[in-house]
């Protein structure tokens, strides 16, 4: 509750100083800052950046989480501790880890000469180091799905003739829909929020939605400060967005399985 109070707190301050006339203070309220802001080209280069970046990481992330996840059915302990080994590690460890191994005089580009994906205006680097870090929470999501039950059906598929695709789209599919859909929101709400990652990987333009707010100050000044703060609206909003969507779907998936299980028990 207290976590909640202050978040509504700190976005209730952010909204408010999104209508502040330039830096003053006491002024009466206005509109010009969210005037400039869905005017100003680097921002909406911004929001595409921002958006772009999270649906491909997300989209990569799960393509390779999947297989992963399968493999991981019929692995050792050890195995699944060592793909689980990234989760405790910081974003910021990893995409400074990303700078010295890929960036400019770095060990790829000593071998290789040139691997432009840091500072990549696409954003490669911010990508690259998103899937890296989001790969073993969503393999881990994927096989907490699986159970004996899951099994002991795919088995009974088997001796029922079903092919190795027909059990996976009948028995495993079912079972992976819910965990990669909840696991594929948050993993997009995370990256539209970060402001780690671009900063350390990311390109010097466009930045990402979170990053402007702090390129548009540094720039402009203090006048500035309502641009920035109309900017992390449009940023929470998004995150907030992208935060009821995966509570939805846990509810609704939630809802499922309890009347799956109380068919089964009748």
């Amino acid at each position: 509750m207290l976590v909640g109070g202050l978040s509504i707190a700190a976005l209730a301050g952010v909204v408010t100083a999104s209508f502040r006339p330039g830096a003053l203070i006491g002024g009466s309220y206005g509109t010009d800052a969210w005037r400039r802001l869905l005017s100003d080209d680097a921002f909406l280069d911004a929001l595409v950046f921002t958006l772009r970046a999270a649906l491909i990481a997300t989209v990569l992330s799960v393509l390779l989480s999947v297989p992963l996840a399968m493999a991981l059915r019929r692995s050792t302990v050890l195995a699944r501790g060592l793909v689980a080994l990234p989760l405790p590690v910081p974003h910021l460890v990893i995409a400074s880890t990303a700078v010295l191994w890929f960036g400019p005089g770095g060990l790829a580009d000593r071998v290789a000469q040139t691997l432009p994906i840091i500072a990549d205006s696409f954003g490669w680097g911010v990508i690259i180091v998103y899937v890296l870090k989001e790969v073993p929470f969503l393999s881990l999501l994927m096989l907490a799905a699986f159970g004996d039950d899951d099994r002991a059906r795919e088995e009974a598929a088997r001796t029922l003739g079903a092919s190795r695709w027909e059990r996976w789209k009948g028995v495993l599919l079912p079972q992976l829909l819910r965990p990669t859909l909840l696991g594929s929101v948050v993993v997009a709400a995370f990256v539209v929020g970060s402001t780690e990652v671009p900063q350390v990987v990311g390109p010097l333009s466009p930045d990402a939605l979170t990053t402007w707010s702090i390129t548009v100050v540094r720039v402009r000044g203090p006048i500035a400060r309502p641009d920035a703060a109309a900017a992390l609206v449009v940023t929470s909003v998004v995150v907030l967005l992208l935060a009821a969507l995966a509570l939805w779907l846990g509810m609704r998936f939630t809802r499922t399985r309890s009347d799956d299980t109380s068919r089964s028990a009748a």
